[in-house]
């Protein structure tokens, strides 16, 4: 039951993230061409793009341009990339904390758990509300609901970020249009780049092992392969806060490593498709997502002191709950049968009478 809960959390941050995407790409917002230049047009996301954008241009403008620092819209990035994470750092903080007690909580309940299925085995509508309300009243749902909040901000995060670097990189616009073109960053030839309505093509378009050498292509394929590759250990370590049970419904986590995937997948593909700068920002976020991962691995062992605290009265509360309806169980079984033995001793007793 709790795969299938997680598996549904899965599908609903799925779709929401299609959703989002097919919204993006669709044209709603974005950069149109007029007489041969890049216009810059707001979209929907543009009550977040316009702040993400004025904070790079301020970075850029007010800090690292007047310290004489190189590649400064880069690192303008970087730091917009930094104050967000920190933004949502007790956000998931607190999710992974969550996620940990849900996890020790499961192991304790699982014998709760094999008496219910053992009660209830015939009955599977039965089972799954008995392993709800269960999951319910120790916060194991609401911890797993919480696992997706996270993503989910960072979703329409990531995409007003996209617009903000597109009115950045366009040609007009707005006041700050433009000042992104043409800039460097270490290795990247121009963070404005591959533009936006080209899609693949700047990759696929006479495409050929040695076309990959090129220095106009390969570095901007860095970026990408470094969102594969944190995308990839994020998922693994993030494997370790999920709650566990000890079910074997292998289809469920088969269903939820693919949709991990699909997600690595997509996103790989939307950074091979959008301009250096977000794929810079979406790295450097998977990096600082990583530290937080590690820091929560190491406080594993102060935190699950804490939660197997709290977890004796959570067993204890479940062994009496268990005891008192096995208890009453008993008590409706044996008032039928006291029952029946005074009615059979009165109905004895007025035969003597009648004698």
């Amino acid at each position: 039951m709790e795969l299938s809960v997680n598996r549904s959390h899965r599908k609903l941050l799925i779709i929401s993230l299609l959703l989002l995407s097919a919204v993006l790409l669709s044209g709603c917002g974005g950069i149109t061409v007029v007489d041969n230049q890049t216009v810059y047009k707001p979209g929907i996301f543009e009550f977040l793009a316009a702040p993400l954008r004025a904070t790079v241009v301020f970075f850029h403008d007010s800090i690292l341009q007047p310290a004489g620092i190189a590649y400064s819209w880069g690192w303008s990035i970087i730091l917009v990339a930094l104050v967000i994470r920190l933004l949502l750092l007790p956000l998931g903080l607190k999710q992974m904390r969550s996620m940990r007690e849900a996890s020790a909580k499961m192991k304790i309940l699982q014998p709760e758990l094999d008496r219910i299925k053992k009660k209830y085995g015939s009955d599977k509508k039965k089972l799954q509300q008995e392993q709800m309300k269960l999951y319910q009243e120790h916060g194991i749902t609401q911890a797993q609901m919480a696992g997706c909040l996270p993503t989910l901000l960072q979703m329409p995060i990531l995409f007003a970020f996209y617009y903000a670097i597109l009115g950045l990189a366009s040609d007009s616009g707005l006041a700050v249009s433009g000042r992104l073109l043409n800039q460097r960053f270490f290795f990247i030839p121009d963070i404005s780049q591959p533009h936006y309505r080209d899609g693949m093509s700047w990759l696929t378009s006479n495409f050929s092992l040695a076309k990959l050498q090129d220095p106009d292509i390969w570095p901007y394929l860095v970026l990408p392969v470094l969102l594969a590759i944190t995308q990839y250990v994020m998922l693994k370590t993030g494997q370790q806060n999920q709650p566990q049970s000890d079910s074997s419904d292998s289809p469920a986590a088969g269903m939820m490593g693919q949709m991990s995937w699909l997600m690595t997948g997509m996103f790989v593909f939307f950074a091979l498709q959008v301009p250096a700068g977000l794929s810079l920002y979406w790295v450097v976020g998977n990096f600082l997502a990583l530290a937080q991962q590690l820091y929560v691995n190491q406080q594993k062992e102060h935190w699950e002191e804490e939660i197997q605290a709290k977890s004796k009265s959570i067993l204890t509360a479940s062994r009496q709950a268990a005891q008192q309806e096995e208890a009453a169980g008993l008590s409706q079984e044996t008032v039928p049968a006291s029952k029946a033995k005074t009615s059979t001793s009165g109905a004895r007793r007025k035969r003597r009478r009648r004698r």
